[in-house]
């Protein structure tokens, strides 16, 4: 096929359009973050199919990561030229040692960086960012944003200073065809941790307790990286009702292609939203 000259979509690569008739208030906020060896223009093309469902309620802010990439699978030859590709990891990892769980769970700093001037832009003008998109290696980063937001919460439980910590309150994600373990932890939240006076077995306690945090997980059954992404559920997410909800559906290492199926990822966002909306400022600590 060839290569879109144009976004072919109402989307622009940064952030979706605001539907008519709201009478000028502003939706809630998705940040969106892209799979490996793509980028934010390619992602905001492969979100159209639920944008089409989501868009008179949230907005949707596709990010881009900072770091070099080849193109990745499935990107080519649809998205030639439509680079530079990026990755939000700075070095590749072998099959073999994500099989084995020897891949790092920090967080670059310039990947946190882009998250805080993101939400303290669009927070600080009048919207709200309540939660997160994620495909392929941008699930580690939606796994890793989670975590850090259930951390900061218990460490503002136990009385430690979490004031570094503000642009983590997100109330839902979702995961699209996952990536392997483990998430991607914000080194603020580390720097925090360390800085808690909590104990050491405290600390392994907090770091090793599951995301109970809602999240959608879609996992495809013809996806041929599905063990990364199961892994990445069975290990780090707490399965069950007000938690994580997982799908397993006939597709590929893409999103979802039925508008059912999109359909039940909104009406979830929107279901989850209704309930956590009143508790979001008692958790903004």
């Amino acid at each position: 096929m060839a290569a879109p000259t144009t976004n072919s979509t109402y989307m622009t690569p940064g952030i979706a359009p605001r539907a008519s008739g709201l009478e000028g208030d502003m939706k809630p906020t998705l940040l969106a973050f892209h799979g490996s060896g793509s980028n934010a223009t390619v992602h905001t093309v492969q979100l159209a199919r639920l944008m089409r469902v989501i868009k008179g309620h949230f907005e949707v802010e596709s990010l881009e990561a900072p770091f070099p990439s080849q193109p990745g699978p499935g990107v080519l030859p649809f998205f030639e030229g439509c680079g530079p590709f990026k990755r939000w990891m700075q070095s590749t990892v072998t099959i073999s040692d994500m099989k084995a769980g020897n891949s790092t769970n920090a967080m670059s700093p310039e990947v946190e960086d882009l998250v805080r001037t993101t939400v303290k832009r669009i927070n600080s003008s009048g919207g709200k960012v309540v939660g997160l998109i994620g495909f392929s290696q941008g699930t580690k980063v939606v796994a890793g944003l989670l975590k850090g937001c259930q951390m900061r919460r218990a460490l503002a439980d136990k009385g430690a200073d979490v004031t570094e910590l503000d642009h983590l309150n997100f109330a839902l994600g979702l995961s699209v065809c996952g990536s392997y373990p483990p998430p991607l932890i914000p080194p603020s939240v580390t720097a925090a941790l360390e800085a808690s006076g909590m104990s050491e077995e405290e600390r392994k306690e907090l770091l090793a307790k599951k995301i109970e945090l809602p999240a959608f997980h879609v996992q495809g059954l013809q996806d041929q990286w599905k063990w990364a992404g199961q892994g990445l559920i069975d290990g780090w997410y707490e399965i069950g009702e007000g938690k994580s909800v997982v799908r397993h559906w006939e597709q590929g290492h893409l999103y979802p292609v039925k508008p059912e199926e999109s359909e039940e990822i909104g009406d979830w966002m929107l279901g989850v939203l209704g309930l956590v909306e009143g508790q979001m400022g008692n958790q903004a600590r």
